[in-house]
């Protein structure tokens, strides 16, 4: 608006000085065509010079404003068009950011969905990942389990043969007059031999005469009520009893006054467990090993 009303009062500047100039020309013209001093041609060639030089001032003045005009209304022109312009990119720029803005809501949208997703999977594989170590570690325990429970089972399944096996021969041996007493077999002699000769027939049956271990077992065999040979004897070093298996005795069941080896004179180094005394664990009693008397084998099962 500025530069229109600027562009206007230059022209009128122009119109006017174009009037002041033409009146200026016509006094000129009167002055040169009047009467005067024709006598001074140099003076009049003088003066038209310098009408001239005012004149083509003039027109350059003219052509100046002129040409200050049509820039002006050029400039003014090319500010349209570059507002016009400024004014379409603007719009242009404001709605690409509005579509852009539009569209980039729902890919902002897909995009926190597929993160959210992906978390999701994430998870979803961890989880996985764990219950598969777990289940490796079940299975691993299982066939651990397994091989403990299949060792279980052929140690039970040797156990029961094995006890099959004793039980058939505490069967056949009970049935062939043994007596059976915590995991022992005895025989019980109705002949009478010495010491050693009843040894060797309880060797020959797969025994020996028997080792009393506990008062338990005393008083199992005193229940037999007979006299019998057991095995114990101080034959190696008198004084000095063991057992049958070289076991040196460290619990005996002597009667009052027992061992005495039978008083001065006598050897007798071989022991018998006599039936009728008072106390069950007190029967015992060192004898000479010569004399026939029946005896007890036993059979460790």
């Amino acid at each position: 608006m500025s530069n229109a009303i600027y562009a206007n009062t230059k022209m009128n500047k122009v119109k006017l000085n174009k009037k002041k100039i033409k009146d200026r020309m016509v006094d000129i013209y009167i002055d040169v065509e009047g009467p005067g001093d024709k006598s001074s041609e140099a003076e009049s060639s003088m003066r038209r010079t310098r009408v001239s030089a005012v004149c083509l001032g003039l027109l350059c003045v003219l052509l100046l404003a002129g040409i200050i005009v049509l820039l002006s209304v050029y400039y003014n022109r090319t500010i349209k068009d570059h507002e016009k312009k400024c004014n379409n990119l603007s719009q242009s720029y404001s709605l690409n950011q509005t579509n852009a803005t539009a569209e980039r809501y729902p890919l902002q949208t897909s995009y926190n969905t597929l993160i959210k997703e992906t978390y999701q999977l994430q998870t979803s594989y961890n989880t996985l990942i764990k219950e598969r170590y777990q289940l490796q570690t079940s299975y691993k325990t299982l066939i651990k389990e397994r091989y403990q429970l299949q060792t279980s089972y052929n140690t039970l399944t040797k156990e029961r043969d094995c006890l099959q096996t004793k039980l058939t021969v505490i069967e056949q041996l009970c049935l062939n007059g043994w007596r059976y007493f915590e995991s022992s077999l005895y025989f019980i002699s109705t002949e009478k031999k010495t010491w050693e000769e009843s040894r060797l027939d309880c060797q020959s049956r797969g025994a020996d005469l028997v080792i009393i271990n506990s008062e338990q077992e005393q008083r199992f065999l005193f229940n037999f009520k007979m006299e019998a040979w057991i095995g114990l004897t101080d034959n190696d070093q008198e004084g000095t009893w063991k057992w049958v298996d070289g076991t040196v005795l460290t619990t005996g069941y002597w009667f009052k006054s027992e061992p005495n080896n039978g008083g001065l004179g006598f050897q007798e180094d071989c022991v018998v467990m006599y039936y009728g005394k008072e106390n069950p664990v007190q029967t015992w009693n060192d004898h000479k090993c010569g004399q026939k008397i029946k005896w007890i084998c036993e059979k460790v099962v």
